[in-house]
C-alpha cells in the first residue's frame, strides 16, 4: 500500500514578533520557495509519483497592520503562487491570534479571547476567498493552537480539512518563552493519532465518521528511546494512555535528533505504530534550511518509493482507502 505524506509549509515573516515600523522581508520564504523547487524533481524520482506540497500562508492582522494588507503575500508573491497552483499544490491559511497592544507595545497571543480569534479566523478565510476566488478548505492554526470553538466556527466557514494537532505536546502557557498569551496551549497528550472527525464538544475526541464534513489530521509523532528509566515510561504511558504512548513526541523536521533517536529511527517507528500509515510534517519557512538531513533521512528511508505526496484531501482519500482494504469488506446482513 501507498503511504500519504502531507509536506506542510507555514509562510510566515522571518521574526515571530514582526516590528510594526519597519516590517521586515520574508527571506526565509524566498530561499524556501527555491529550495522546495529544486527539492521537487529528486522527491518525483524517488518516489516514481507527483509532489503535492501543501503551503498554509498568513493572512492575519499581523500581516494587514505592518504589511499594509491581510493579503500582502498574495500580492507580493504572485508568481510563486501561480505557480505552486500550476503544480497541483494545496494552498491553505496559516492564522495567527497576534493582537497589538498599543499601551504596551507588544504582540500578545490572544488565546483567551475567542471574539478576537473568531475576527482572526474570519479574516484569514475571508482573505482567502478574495485573492482566490474560492473557499479555504485547509488550516493550520499558527503556534499549535486549537480549541472547539474554532473548529466548529472553522467547519461552518468551509473548512474540511484541520492540520494543527500535534499528538503529545503540553499545555505551555505561552508557545516561546518571552513572549505573552492570555491563554495556554492545548494539551495533546490524549488525541486521536489518525485522522479524525472532531467532536463538536470537545475537538479533541473522536465523532461518528459522518457526524461532520471537517476532519482533523494529526502531525506525525513517534516514540523516544529513554534507556533504563522505568519511571519515565510509565508516566509516558499515564500521560498518553496505551493507544498513544508510542506517537508521544512530534517529528519536527528542524530538530537534530541525536542518536539512539535519530529521525530515520524515529521514521520508523512512527509507521511501526499505525495500523494504516501516513506521514504528516509542517516546516516554516524562516528554518527551512535547517531541515536538509531530514529530508535526506526521508527520501533514503525503505519504504520511500511507497511515499506519495500528497493534498490533504489526496492524502485522506488514499487513507480512508487503505483503511477499507485493511478491514476488509462490510458483511451483509440478511434483510427481516
Amino acid at each position: 500500500m501507498t503511504i500519504p505524506v502531507i509536506f506542510c509549509v507555514d509562510v510566515e515573516p522571518d521574526p515571530r514578533l514582526v516590528n510594526r515600523d519597519a516590517p521586515e522581508p520574508w527571506v526565509g520564504y524566498e530561499l524556501t520557495q527555491r529550495y522546495l523547487r529544486d527539492l521537487r524533481p529528486r522527491i518525483e524520482a524517488v518516489t516514481g509519483a507527483p509532489v503535492h506540497y501543501s503551503w498554509f500562508l498568513r493572512v492575519d492582522a499581523q500581516i494587514a497592520e505592518p504589511y499594509g494588507s491581510a493579503t500582502w503575500i498574495v500580492d507580493r508573491y504572485g508568481a510563486h503562487i501561480e505557480e505552486i497552483q500550476r503544480a497541483g499544490d494545496e494552498i491553505g491559511v496559516h492564522p495567527h491570534a497576534y493582537r497589538w497592544l498599543d499601551d504596551k507595545r507588544m504582540w500578545l497571543h490572544d488565546f483567551g479571547n475567542q471574539a478576537w480569534v473568531d475576527d482572526c479566523l474570519r479574516m484569514s478565510l475571508e482573505g482567502f476567498a478574495k485573492a482566490f476566488g474560492r473557499t479555504c478548505l485547509s488550516l493550520r492554526f499558527g503556534d499549535r493552537w486549537l480549541n472547539t470553538a474554532t473548529v466548529n466556527l472553522a467547519e461552518k466557514l468551509g473548512v474540511r480539512f484541520d492540520l494543527t494537532v500535534e499528538p503529545g505536546t503540553l499545555p505551555y502557557p505561552t508557545p516561546n518563552l518571552g513572549e505573552h498569551a492570555s491563554g495556554p496551549l492545548p494539551d495533546y497528550r490524549r488525541v486521536p493519532r489518525a485522522p479524525y472527525t472532531p467532536s463538536p464538544r470537545d475537538f479533541r475526541r473522536p465523532a461518528r465518521r459522518d457526524a461532520r464534513t471537517i476532519r482533523l489530521i494529526p502531525l506525525t509523532s513517534a516514540y523516544l528511546r529513554l534507556g533504563f528509566h522505568p519511571r519515565q515510561y510509565l508516566r509516558r504511558l499515564r500521560e498518553n494512555g496505551v493507544r498513544g504512548r508510542r506517537q508521544n513526541t512530534p517529528l519536527y523536521m528542524w530538530e537534530p535528533w541525536p542518536a539512539p533517536n535519530t529521525f530515520d529511527r524515529m521514521l520508523d517507528r512512527a509507521l511501526a505504530a499505525q495500523r494504516r500509515p501516513y506521514l504528516a510534517f509542517a516546516i516554516r519557512t524562516h528554518m527551512s534550511q535547517a531541515i536538509g538531513p531530514r529530508v535526506d533521512a526521508l527520501l533514503a528511508h525503505p519504504a520511500r518509493s511507497r511515499f506519495r505526496f500528497s493534498t490533504p484531501a489526496e492524502a485522506l482519500a488514499e487513507f480512508d482507502r487503505t483503511s477499507r482494504v485493511a478491514l476488509g469488506p462490510r458483511r451483509r446482513t440478511a434483510p427481516r
